[in-house]
């Protein structure tokens, strides 16, 4: 199965708490994005997984896709465009492993990545040749309204010839003009999911919802076929339509919680897609996820993978 990840990824720049310290911490560079997050690990188990964006042509550019390659990440289908270049973040970690991030992304290339009709043709003909097409909030929220229409469109299109589109509800309310606009996208992206993989801290933040149950509900109205709401240390809850289970997480001492979600979506998406049973794949999204925040970074080494027999 080919999978196409659709999204952005950009510079990082990382160091410890954000304190009178900082200046005394020197930054590290590297790179992330959740949907590059989850491509990677896809590649990581044996999938054939694609990344969709926008680059620049400088320098920093080329050698972020160099680096997806190196992780065995196709990159056929990112676009280059010269008059824009990679937006870069800062990222830090508080004493419990959570994540606070500042943005610099107004001039990122994949922010233009379907501003014209033309460009979402070509897309839309490029994205044919995959199996699964998986997108996520943070995806969404990049784009301005019109590019999120053409999104919207041409995965239609896509599930309409066979495709299986797929979700990731990964919200962030800075990246969002307002509450409304992006509980409608969210809604959207829902109902033309064949695999919903929401967050439920994220889907209380932007709906209200904190009882699993009314999440799930909410999101099975919308229209989405399978749901997976991952809940963190307490597991997921799947629903596939006729019967919803709760798949029991593991309890690890957290070391940064940053691609927990990126990493679970990677295993439960290639084991799906592997035909097997929604309780094997969340099982073992769950080993993926745990091994990832015993780590410092979204993407661990590759010695540290974990062992999934």
């Amino acid at each position: 199965m080919k999978i196409a990840a659709i999204g952005e990824c950009m510079l990082e720049m990382s160091s410890g708490s954000l304190s009178d310290e900082l200046a005394k911490v020197p930054a590290v560079i590297g790179y992330g994005g959740d949907t590059l997050n989850t491509a990677v690990y896809l590649a990581r188990l044996g999938s054939q997984s694609s990344f969709v964006t926008a680059m620049g042509d400088d320098q920093a550019s080329q050698w972020m896709i160099s680096q997806w390659q190196k992780s065995g990440v196709d990159t056929s289908v990112v676009r280059k465009d010269s008059s824009k270049r990679p937006g870069i973040y800062h990222i830090s970690n508080d004493k419990t492993g959570e994540r606070h991030f500042i943005y610099w992304r107004n001039d990122s290339a994949a922010k233009y990545i379907l501003d014209s009709d033309g460009k979402a043709q070509l897309l839309r003909q490029q994205l044919s040749h995959f199996d699964f097409i998986y997108f996520s909030g943070i995806s969404l929220a990049i784009i301005d309204e019109p590019s999120r229409n053409r999104l919207f469109r041409l995965l239609s299109e896509l599930q309409d010839d066979g495709k299986k589109i797929v979700f990731d509800g990964n919200y962030r309310p800075v990246l969002w003009e307002s509450t409304d606009l992006a509980q409608k996208a969210f809604s959207r992206a829902y109902a033309i999911s064949d695999i919903a993989l929401p967050t439920i801290d994220d889907e209380a933040q932007l709906f209200g919802e904190t009882d699993k149950d009314a999440i799930i509900d909410r999101i099975r109205k919308c229209g989405a076929r399978e749901i997976v709401l991952k809940m963190g240390a307490e597991g997921c809850c799947v629903d596939d339509g006729s019967s919803r289970e709760v798949v029991s997480g593991r309890r690890v001492e957290v070391v940064d919680t940053t691609s927990a979600g990126d990493s679970f979506n990677a295993a439960y998406l290639h084991y799906r897609s592997q035909g097997e049973s929604y309780e094997l794949a969340a099982k073992m999204g769950h080993i993926l996820a745990s091994t990832v925040i015993q780590h410092k970074g979204a993407i661990i080494a590759e010695s540290d993978m974990p062992n999934f027999q």
